[in-house]
């Protein structure tokens, strides 16, 4: 009865309408906006949840993130030849800090807008210097001196997880299934590596962009102990290449015309393994008033093929 006497007064008063409106209005907004803020912050949960999902991968699969090529601290003899302003015995590079940030881009959602793809971008800004052993340029002189110079490096490299079922558990989960290599590179140098030629039997391929996704199952592939030839283009025939795997150090052979080739042999050993070609500027090594200057390429691969990474859906 009540009811239908408040519906009558306002029925019959045009004021109490308008007010009778406000009032529902006044209450439809709040309601409104914490609809859209519970659906905002399920959906802040939900990238939450993914970011530190994709992060637990990565820290349970550190062989694709790092690599054990490039940032050795073992020191690297040298037998230049030709002038020079000092005469390189030995040199090594000395990371004193290192930077780490990621930048994830999720995509490719699922009918409940969910993302069931991510691309990861790890960067790393090294900074340090690279010690150089020097001699004097006159054979006379056996004084040795150690020459400094600050580096100031960016590494990169792109990962590829998805999500998707996981056929052991019938669980839905993230899963690492591609990389790419490595590039380094001296922020504002000019060393630059325009491609590498990779080849071993019946493996003939050129690469010209380190950061170039791959599926983990499709990494490089050579045969257990086979000789692996490297050719690398600079295109400055008084650039310094050298190689770096398996603890070697080693100096390519340039041919003159801004390409360098040096072999190695694959090993037998089962697993992921990384090699490096690091291009250094002529004056970084052979003159000790010129600035570091530094473009290295760093290549993950395997010799058995049943052994090999796959993916992970």
């Amino acid at each position: 009865m009540e009811a239908q006497v408040v519906a009558q007064r306002q029925a019959d008063d045009p004021v109490g309408d308008k007010r009778a409106e406000h009032r529902n209005a006044s209450f439809a907004r709040p309601a409104q906006r914490s609809g859209r803020d519970r659906l905002q912050s399920i959906e802040q949960l939900k990238c939450r949840s993914d970011q530190q999902q994709v992060a637990t991968v990565l820290a349970n699969n550190p062989q694709y993130v790092n690599e054990d090529a490039w940032q050795s601290s073992n020191p690297q003899t040298f037998d230049g030849a030709g002038y020079a302003a000092i005469r390189p015995l030995r040199f090594w590079r000395t990371i004193t800090s290192a930077t780490r940030t990621d930048d994830t881009q999720f995509g490719d959602p699922d009918s409940a807008g969910h993302p069931t793809l991510a691309l990861v971008t790890v960067h790393r800004e090294l900074m340090g210097q690279l010690n150089i052993v020097a001699g004097s340029v006159d054979p006379t002189d056996t004084t040795r001196h150690l020459v400094q110079k600050p580096l100031d490096d960016l590494w990169s490299r792109k990962l590829v997880l998805r999500r998707g079922l996981d056929p052991r558990d019938g669980r839905v989960r993230w899963h690492l299934v591609g990389t790419s290599g490595v590039e380094v590179h001296t922020q504002g140098g000019s060393t630059h590596i325009a491609s590498v030629r990779i080849q071993s039997g019946d493996l003939d391929t050129t690469i010209t962009d380190p950061l170039e996704l791959h599926r983990l199952m499709r990494v490089v592939l050579v045969e257990p102990g086979q000789p692996v030839t490297l050719t690398a283009t600079t295109g400055n025939a008084s650039d310094v290449v050298l190689f770096y795997g398996y603890d070697m150090r080693r100096r390519f052979k340039g041919n003159g015309d801004g390409t360098f080739t040096f072999t190695f042999p694959a090993g037998r050993s089962p697993g992921l393994h990384n090699f490096g070609v690091d291009a250094l500027s002529n004056g970084t090594l052979l003159d000790d008033q010129a600035p570091y200057d530094a473009n290295a390429w760093i290549f993950p691969f395997v010799t058995d093929p049943h052994r090999a990474p796959v993916d992970g859906l």
